[in-house]
């Protein structure tokens, strides 16, 4: 049996896409703020400062690029992400950056196994760790923990400029190409002039919408995820956490992923019928869910839970045409996955490096724009669309994981 994210795999096919259709309408966002400051100049603004965000921004400032990061959040703080991720994907991007030793910091274990259990049969699985990479191991880290790593190592890349509590108003344009956009934080609204926007800002992605983005592929959900945070949950053998842990039940899939600061990620994959069971008391639901998996029960029973149930309800698996005219998209806002397989930022982190390598190429005038931005509309689905797809078809169904 293979449970939960061992599904996921190396896939190389790249199948002939339409190219992009420009945006060729015009619009004056100006016209409608009032301008706080004069225009700044950057080669590339990136609206969203988490993983694909500011791993992009680290990237480009190595570079050499000038580069200004911009998100309504502030650092440290949580967002909707279980936060599992493979040393082939993300744990990669973090030592290539060099702030994997800084992650490890922070308490997260080595995940060097991983534990797969059947709660129908009773049956338990000790396996390696799933695409380990170079870096030998899986990890787990909260968002609130990481993303602040990542933010801060941006802005010690001297052309790099990140600024919290600031949203993005609108784009600019220019004979039907985006040149820049407005911003506003506390002090006002300002012109940033670019040469490339990037939306880094999620499945809503804001500039996502104002481009017009392009649907590539898209599958209406059809499953749900349920997280809590519990501390004092040993392994499955009352060994030191060392792994992740997956067990499947009827189309279910129960999480737990050790992390950093001694807390442990609970999490439940259920299908749309079960989420509607769920919805009338949902917490009460989570809880009598894990205890329903005789391999986590008793530890859940004697942990002690904190914080709030988190809930991520029924997205639709998208993939929007990834770069135009003067912009781009990396991360969610450019292909996004249901979260059962874990591959949200093992993707942002792998799209991070493709799109950086792109707009490098198209700056420094090695590719021309349109030359670029196909070469990493085919590399990003080269690394990501048939996973997707593999997400979709297993996950109608996580019962099919017995036999995969």
């Amino acid at each position: 049996m293979v449970c939960g994210a061992r599904a996921w795999k190396e896939v190389g096919r790249w199948d002939r896409l339409p190219p992009w259709k420009p945006d060729q309408s015009e619009s004056s966002p100006e016209s409608r703020f009032r301008i706080m400051t004069s225009a700044e100049e950057v080669d590339v603004l990136i609206v969203g400062a988490r993983v694909a965000g500011s791993i992009l921004a680290t990237l480009l400032g190595i570079r050499g690029r000038r580069v200004l990061v911009v998100d309504r959040a502030t650092f440290p703080s949580a967002t909707l992400s279980t936060h599992f991720f493979r040393g082939s994907g993300c744990g990669g991007a973090l030592e290539r950056i060099g702030v994997l030793e800084q992650a490890l910091a922070t308490g997260a274990p080595r995940l060097t196994r991983e534990y797969n259990a059947d709660a129908l049969s009773g049956d338990l699985a000790i396996d390696p760790p799933q695409d380990p990479g170079e870096v030998g191991f899986n990890l787990s880290v909260r968002r609130e923990t990481l993303d602040a790593i990542l933010v801060e190592r941006a802005r010690r890349e001297s052309s790099v400029d990140v600024r919290e509590r600031t949203q993005l108003q609108g784009l600019l344009r220019e004979g039907g190409r985006v040149v820049g956009a407005l911003v506003r934080s506390g002090e006002g609204t300002s012109e940033i002039r670019a040469r490339v926007v990037v939306g880094a800002d999620g499945y809503s992605s804001s500039v996502a919408r104002a481009v017009g983005a392009q649907v590539q592929e898209a599958v209406p959900a059809f499953r749900v995820i349920y997280y809590r945070y519990a501390r004092g949950l040993t392994g499955p053998q009352g060994n030191p956490p060392d792994g992740p842990e997956f067990s499947l039940g009827d189309d279910e899939l129960l999480y737990v992923f050790p992390s950093d600061a001694g807390t442990t990620c609970v999490a439940l994959s259920a299908n749309l019928r079960d989420y509607a069971l769920l919805r009338g008391d949902a917490e009460a639901g989570f809880h009598e869910r894990v205890a329903s998996h005789p391999f986590v029960r008793a530890r859940a029973e004697r942990a002690t839970w904190s914080g709030r149930l988190w809930a991520c309800g029924p997205r639709p698996v998208e993939a929007r045409v990834p770069a135009g005219p003067g912009w781009a998209l990396v991360g969610d806002a450019s292909m996004h996955v249901d979260p059962w397989s874990g591959e949200g930022m093992d993707n942002a982190a792998a799209h991070a490096t493709l799109l950086a390598d792109a707009i490098d190429d198209v700056l420094a005038g090695r590719e021309d724009e349109a030359d670029g931005w196909a070469t990493y509309h085919r590399r990003r689905d080269e690394h990501g669309i048939e996973r997707m797809r593999e997400n979709v078809r297993l996950g109608r169904d996580l019962n099919q994981l017995r036999d995969d």
